[in-house]
């Protein structure tokens, strides 16, 4: 009972935002290409147990490590082949992200209000809230930089918290491929001075550094040692978008910026406020402060030297974001009540404090609600037809671009016209030098082609938009 009295913002945070999170999350189809992609890499582990080498139609994969993917064929396992079961380690940890994110603020400033403040940021930035309910690995990822963070902090003041701050850095690294390494840099600034205070801190440094490794090198081991092609796809390729050294002194701030703005909304422009007012009034100087902009800075740096993003690259970024404007916020009423000398209205500023955030944030969710929401349980033509395609046990061939969807709702190997060698990667003369019995997933449209070209074939099955067929000899 004490615990819910001292942390009582957990007690609106906690049903509020499992709602906002959980509601209808069901109700759509998994997206091609990445969320239906990693749950069918996810429901391969959890029918084999393999995660060392992870595989996608007989192909090999390790674009990202596996803990995302483990997560989501234990919920596979346990709930079953469906899209709750791919969405429920991100929509779990996604609620668990925005606890950790109260704590942090709570600890980084000594006040529960801006815990609570932090975590209606986070929690209405929009896109935050879209890949919370995806099948994606943003949410798992997020929850473990929050998570090593947090645990960074503790271990200042107990040390003993620097072997699960290890541990939790390995599950970071281990989420998504190489963008958690930056959080090495928050684990030195808080940490590195504990490190030589003792010999029992050393000891614990270096058991939280060996775990790191048990964790971590297996799974990279044996890729590296496994695959020619690993580090230039793992590291270079996705991990570092195939930039240069030079690359990253060229900046490029327009898309970046302008994504993190959509991503935000309303956030975005009270963030630029409250970074003015901490650099204006020198705020910057202390710790909390200097901790969450080197944060901010070591996670939006990247982007601003690279076009090359997508939207839910820069979810990262939300983390010292939200940290930043609850923070400066309350240094700002903070600074007001100082040199007004308005000590006995300091409950009333914390009043106006937390109903500016609530304000905010219901504007928020009024606004991206119809966005994120939907009103039916809509089956696409692409869905529907690859259920359609999972009793045919021949080999099936797509002729269109849902590759990931195909295979996982078909749940049989698909081969892609696309991988094909010309001229096979067009339906009529693939159809037309294809031998051995076979089906194929194409649109209707091509159905005309195969007319006009006087190729016989027969449709076993179809919907508005696409067909399955096969030669009718």
């Amino acid at each position: 009972m004490n615990l819910l009295k001292k942390h009582w913002p957990l007690l609106i945070l906690i049903p509020l935002f499992s709602f906002l999170i959980f509601f209808r999350i069901n109700w759509l189809t998994l997206v091609n290409w990445d969320e239906a992609w990693y749950g069918s890499i996810a429901k391969n582990i959890a029918a084999t147990g393999n995660f060392m080498k992870m595989d996608w139609n007989g192909k090999i994969y390790y674009h990202h490590p596996p803990l995302g993917f483990i997560l989501i064929a234990l919920s596979i396992k346990i709930l079953g082949n469906n899209e709750f079961a791919v969405r429920f380690p991100s929509a779990i940890l996604g609620v668990g992200a925005i606890i950790l994110i109260y704590f942090l603020g709570k600890r980084l400033f000594k006040s529960n209000l801006v815990g609570f403040a932090s975590s209606l940021i986070i929690g209405t930035s929009v896109w935050y809230l879209i890949r919370t309910r995806s099948g994606d690995l943003d949410s798992i990822f997020i929850f473990f930089y929050l998570l090593t963070v947090f645990f960074s902090l503790k271990s200042k003041e107990n040390f003993k918290w620097f072997i699960p701050t290890m541990i939790a850095f390995a599950a970071l690294l281990l989420s998504k491929t190489l963008v958690g390494a930056s959080a090495g840099i928050l684990i030195l600034f808080n940490n590195l001075n504990q490190v030589f205070k003792s010999k029992k801190n050393l000891t614990l440094s270096a058991i939280g550094v060996l775990a790191f490794l048990i964790l971590l090198v297996p799974w990279y081991y044996v890729q590296l040692t496994s695959f020619e092609s690993f580090y230039r796809e793992h590291f270079i390729a996705v991990g570092m978008r195939n930039k240069t050294f030079l690359s990253y002194f060229h900046i490029e701030t327009f898309l970046p910026l302008f994504y993190l703005h959509m991503g935000v909304r309303k956030w975005y422009y009270i963030w630029l406020a409250a970074l003015g007012l901490i650099i204006i009034t020198l705020r910057f100087i202390k710790k909390n402060f200097l901790l969450i902009l080197i944060w901010n800075v070591i996670v939006l740096y990247p982007f601003l030297t690279t076009n090359e993003t997508h939207i839910w690259h820069l979810i990262p970024v939300y983390l010292p974001l939200s940290l930043i404007i609850a923070g400066g916020v309350f240094w700002g009423k903070e600074f007001f009540i100082k040199i007004t000398r308005l000590k006995k209205l300091d409950w009333l500023a914390n009043v106006f404090y937390v109903l500016f955030f609530i304000f905010i944030s219901s504007w928020q969710i009024r606004n991206f609600y119809k966005e994120v929401y939907p009103t039916s349980h809509f089956v696409p033509d692409d869905v529907d037809i690859s259920k359609k395609a999972a009793k045919y046990n021949v080999q099936i061939y797509l002729d269109d671009n849902f590759y990931p969807v195909a295979i996982f709702y078909s749940g049989k190997h698909i081969y892609s016209l696309i991988d094909l060698p010309d001229p096979n990667k067009k339906a009529v003369p693939f159809f037309e030098n294809q031998q051995g019995e076979f089906v194929l997933i194409t649109r209707n449209y091509t159905l005309r082609e195969l007319d006009n070209a006087g190729l016989k074939y027969k449709v076993l099955d179809s919907n508005s938009f696409l067909s399955i067929i096969k030669k009718n000899d």
